[in-house]
């Protein structure tokens, strides 16, 4: 059985708005826009749905997120809302949907938590059991978890 659990998006706080102090906080290409340009010192849970969504693109790769960029092309990709990872070809547009929302610029645009549970339950439901030779979609990992 496979079982998934994602925690601690480098910014853990209650739900509600929080006051960051103390300079950036979190792990670089993890990061939401909202914290690298300065706009905004208040975290909310649009800041984890951004991680999330990087979460997601991790899964679907097995990679890890602008591994061959240094720090300062990140920063400036994520502000200027011109870099985000490479969706695979092969990949569920379901998924491709959900993640590219995560990814929104603007956090208003992005979808809540509960959101997110509903569509990823919603894929798995649709997914049919992985049989031999397939490659392995997101949405069968999914169903893989509900087990």
């Amino acid at each position: 059985m496979l079982l998934w659990k994602v925690g601690d998006l480098g910014l853990s706080k209650v739900k509600c708005q929080t006051l960051i102090s103390g300079g950036v906080r979190g792990t670089l290409p993890w990061m939401a826009p909202e914290l690298l340009n300065g706009s905004s010192s208040l975290v909310s849970e649009k800041v984890d749905v951004f991680s999330f969504g990087i979460v997601m693109w991790e899964v679907l790769t097995g990679e890890e997120p602008y591994a061959d960029l240094h720090y300062g092309a990140i920063i400036g990709g994520i502000v200027s809302n011109t870099l985000r990872p490479p969706v695979p070809e092969s990949c569920d547009p379901e998924w491709i949907s959900l993640m590219e929302r995560c990814w929104s610029s603007e956090p208003s645009e992005r979808p809540n938590f509960t959101e997110i549970a509903n569509e990823l339950r919603s894929m798995a439901a649709k997914s049919p059991p992985r049989g031999q030779g397939q490659q392995q979609q997101p949405s069968s990992l999914l169903t893989q978890i509900q087990k």
